[in-house]
């Protein structure tokens, strides 16, 4: 045997055994991109109870309710004179068609009775929205937007307070934040 043949087997054999002991793997992954829109929330209007005109009966309390609904339905409670404009704030949502958000509306705000010095009085304010037919404890709720941008998804927040003999005459006011986030 010559030399170059013994080389050429000897290289031969060795490339033989190397693909023999070797074996090729692969694996397939899948890759992923979710887009949203950017999530855009719109505010008309305010809660508003309007002026309310206390009896003048040494006791009294009445509830005062502002329907989480573009029309108002309930009445000034017996002993109490009620004028103004009552409403409900409307908020609209708008995003990702179908896209599930996670919406947090507070459950009560405190009205501070405003120009008071030192502690002021406040009123509480149980909030009521047309999200969900009962509010959750912790305000937050899980929706899907209908579509992607407008028109979007309406909903309106209103609420209830309590006067009694004891709160104080003025005007009060309070601010509260609703915040909404994709899941």
């Amino acid at each position: 045997m010559t030399f170059a043949f013994r080389a050429a087997l000897g290289a031969a054999l060795l490339a033989f055994a190397a693909s023999a002991g070797a074996q090729a793997a692969s694996g397939t992954i899948t890759t992923k991109a979710n887009v949203l829109k950017p999530l855009q929330m719109t505010v008309t209007g305010s809660v508003d109870f309007g002026t309310i005109v206390t009896p003048s009966a040494a006791t009294f309390s009445g509830a005062f309710t502002i329907d989480a609904a573009a029309a108002q339905t309930s009445a000034c409670p017996s002993g109490f004179a009620c004028s103004g404009a009552r409403t409900a704030a409307m908020f609209n949502l708008q995003g990702s068609n179908n896209a599930n958000i996670t919406l947090n509306i507070p459950t009560t705000v405190t009205l501070t009775l405003q120009g008071a010095t030192g502690t002021p009085p406040t009123l509480t304010m149980t909030t009521r929205n047309s999200v969900s037919a009962t509010n959750s404890a912790n305000g937050n709720y899980t929706i899907q937007l209908p579509n992607s941008g407008a028109p979007g998804r309406d909903f309106y927040v209103g609420g209830s307070v309590t006067i009694t003999q004891a709160t104080v005459g003025g005007s009060y006011q309070g601010t509260f934040t609703v915040t909404a986030d994709y899941q």
